[in-house]
C-alpha cells in the first residue's frame, strides 16, 4: 500500500510538470577581458549572468541561467545590456526584432555573445 501511494504521489507531481517548459540563457565572452554584466533590461531579473570570463570559442560556455516554468516570459522590444569592462561602464541597446527574439518565449535557448569593442551577438534557438 505504501508503494502504491508513493507511486500515485510521484505521478501527480510529474503530471504537474508535464506542461512546464525550459528556457535557457547562455553567455559567451569572446573578448580578451573579463566583464561583469550588471543588468539586461527587457528580460526577467534572473537572466543576467554576472561575471563572464573570456573564452576562445562559443563551445566554451562562460555562464548560463536556466528556468523551468509553466507559461512563457515576455521580452521587451528593446534589450539594454549594462556591463563593466576594465573599470568602465558600458551599455548596448538591441532591438528584439532585429536579433530575432520573439515577444514571448515558451521554450528554447537565447545565446548572448560578447564580441568585445561594445559589440554583442544574440541568437534565439528553439529546441
Amino acid at each position: 500500500m505504501k508503494t502504491f501511494l508513493a507511486s500515485v504521489a510521484l505521478m501527480l507531481c510529474c503530471a504537474g510538470c508535464s506542461g512546464m517548459s525550459e528556457i535557457t540563457f547562455v553567455y559567451f565572452n569572446l573578448s580578451p577581458k573579463e566583464i561583469v554584466v550588471d543588468s539586461i533590461a527587457g528580460l526577467p531579473p534572473w537572466a543576467p549572468p554576472g561575471v563572464l570570463v573570456p573564452v576562445h570559442a562559443e563551445d566554451q560556455l562562460s555562464e548560463s541561467r536556466t528556468t523551468s516554468l509553466d507559461g512563457s516570459i515576455k521580452v521587451a522590444p528593446t534589450l539594454t545590456i549594462v556591463w563593466h569592462e576594465g573599470g568602465a561602464s558600458h551599455r548596448a541597446e538591441l532591438k528584439r526584432d532585429e536579433v530575432g527574439i520573439p515577444a514571448k518565449i515558451k521554450k528554447g535557448k537565447v545565446r548572448f555573445t560578447y564580441l568585445g569593442s561594445d559589440k554583442w551577438r544574440v541568437k534565439y534557438l528553439v529546441r
